[in-house]
């Protein structure tokens, strides 16, 4: 309580100066940067088409009936699918002719499909399916009091349409590099590994355009409050020396970059950067993919992520910003 003697003025500032140190305080989040490489494994939900064939020299009665590369059945019939052998059920259990629900652009739709009888006498829709996907990744950043983690800086899509897949629930574990397919212009390299996932050590809540999110075990990692920084929000990011943190060379290490342009338009490339370390260089050719994720750290603050290499140049790439990845993150562990 303030004392009966202050003057209205100075009580003014003394409110002033208290709301100003809890803003402060509200704005510096800590988090800790990681650059671990996991084994990420996710499952749809529902069934993604990423192809249409033939059935006994027919035409694909999927395609005839209206389905598109791209779109993601949900219901064949009553039936909610999310396996090929569920599809398969469903339509053994439909008569002539069957609705099935998908979607297309986040757009749920309707078409009736007539299945017609395959090789073995049973009745197929004539679609190529996909109902999840493994690879390796970056853990980008934990935050030592929740154990949420944000990883890849950009979100899992299929590798044959592009397509975002819709999340039914997914994994991340502990990889292991193996080997490095060194990057080179026009070939990106790649890492190579066991990706760890027969003792995950974290589920995954969301996946989005920005990365994955989801929440780590419990000592999952051995990190601390020790080890947070500040996050570092866009405004404050500026062209020139930074950091990116890796265990491609099966240790944690800080390797000296460039930050070269910043963009406004956001979409997972919110700046350009460049690999300056040597001993980087020397190790993958640059940014190679499994890096996705790595931390971007700038002044000592969490700037944000890798996402992307440039194939023509694969010391450079793009990045994502800190603010961009917790936003998607906040709305993902949110609900």
């Amino acid at each position: 309580m303030a004392k009966k003697g202050i003057r209205g003025g100075a009580a003014v500032l003394a409110v002033l100066l208290l709301l100003l140190g809890s803003a402060g305080a509200e704005e510096e989040r800590m988090l800790v940067p990681v650059g671990a490489t996991i084994g990420v494994h996710v499952e749809t939900d529902g069934l993604l088409v990423i192809g249409l064939s033939e059935v006994s020299g027919a035409l694909s009665p999927a395609q005839e009936a209206g389905l598109r590369v791209g779109d993601i059945i949900l219901y064949v019939g009553p039936v909610r699918v999310s396996t090929a052998q569920q599809l398969r059920e469903a339509l053994e259990l439909a008569g002539e002719a069957v609705s099935i629900r998908f979607l297309r652009e986040e757009k749920e739709q309707q078409v009736t499909a007539r299945p017609i009888p395959g090789d073995d006498g049973t009745p197929e829709l004539g679609v190529w399916l996909r109902s999840g996907l493994s690879g390796i990744g970056t853990l980008t950043w934990l935050d030592p009091e929740t154990g949420a983690f944000g990883a890849l800086g950009h979100g899992v899509s299929d590798v044959d349409t592009g397509v975002l897949l819709p999340l039914k629930s997914g994994i991340v574990g502990k990889a292991s590099v193996t080997a490095v397919m060194k990057g080179a212009a026009g070939t990106p390299g790649e890492l190579k590994g066991s990706m760890g996932l027969e003792q995950p050590f974290g589920s995954i809540r969301g996946n989005r355009e920005a990365g994955i999110y989801g929440v780590l075990m419990p000592g999952a990692l051995p990190v601390s409050l020790d080890s947070a920084v500040p996050v570092c929000p866009m405004e404050k990011v500026r062209s020139g020396e930074a950091e990116i943190l890796s265990d491609v060379s099966g240790e944690l290490k800080s390797y000296s970059a460039k930050i070269l342009r910043i963009y406004s338009g956001g979409g997972c490339r919110d700046f350009l950067l460049q690999v300056t370390d040597p001993a980087l260089i020397s190790l993958t050719g640059g940014i190679v993919q499994g890096m996705s994720g790595s931390p971007i750290l700038q002044g000592g603050m969490l700037v944000g992520a890798v996402t992307h290499v440039l194939v023509s140049d694969p010391t450079k790439g793009y990045g994502i910003s800190i603010e961009d990845m917790l936003e998607a993150s906040e709305a993902e562990l949110a609900a």
